[in-house]
């Protein structure tokens, strides 16, 4: 059975009517509802694409949408202090990659049977989660992200990547000086 998309965890259950990502729970399908989007066709890509373009109203709305991004100094010093930091977000955005998941898809084998000669039925179990999609990526990023908070919050995770984590969290969440 294909596994959850948002959680990764438990097989799924549920088939999202919009997109038709898998889920296993109703709180891994209402996670995945608020960022689900219908598939767009690629002739709405090109159109969005050649909205972008060097217009000054368009810049100036770049310019303050820039404006609650995350200063760099305080980024550098975060990771000058917690140096696998930089290290564990890496793993969390490849594991949103396309070439992460078809690696997972290929690797994914199951085994019955021990070297004794017990069982030597051998069955092969490719974990199929169907083609990725960016919000499949989006998602599996997402649901590590969460499942790292709550270690750290419910104090499962006390290492000091633990602590650079959760400093960085509050990065993210605005909890910096501007």
């Amino acid at each position: 059975m294909p596994t959850c998309e948002v959680c990764s965890k438990e097989a799924s259950k549920y088939k999202c009517p919009t997109c038709g990502l898998l889920s296993c729970s109703l709180g891994c399908t209402k996670s995945h509802k608020i960022y689900c989007t219908p598939k767009q066709d690629s002739s709405a890509v090109k159109d969005s694409s050649e909205q972008l373009s060097d217009d000054p109203q368009n810049l100036a709305k770049q310019e303050e949408n820039a404006k609650g991004l995350i200063p760099l100094a305080e980024i550098q010093k975060l990771f000058a202090e917690y140096p696998n930091l930089r290290f564990k977000l890496r793993e969390i955005y490849n594991i949103t990659l396309e070439e992460e998941w078809n690696a997972e898809q290929k690797h994914s084998t199951y085994h019955r049977g021990d070297r004794q000669g017990h069982n030597h039925n051998h069955h092969h179990h490719h974990n199929n989660r169907g083609t990725w999609t960016a919000e499949k990526g989006f998602n599996r990023g997402v649901g590590k992200v969460r499942r790292w908070r709550e270690g750290c919050e419910g104090g499962e995770c006390t290492d000091t990547d633990a602590e650079g984590f959760m400093k960085f969290m509050a990065l993210v969440a605005g909890e910096h000086e501007s």
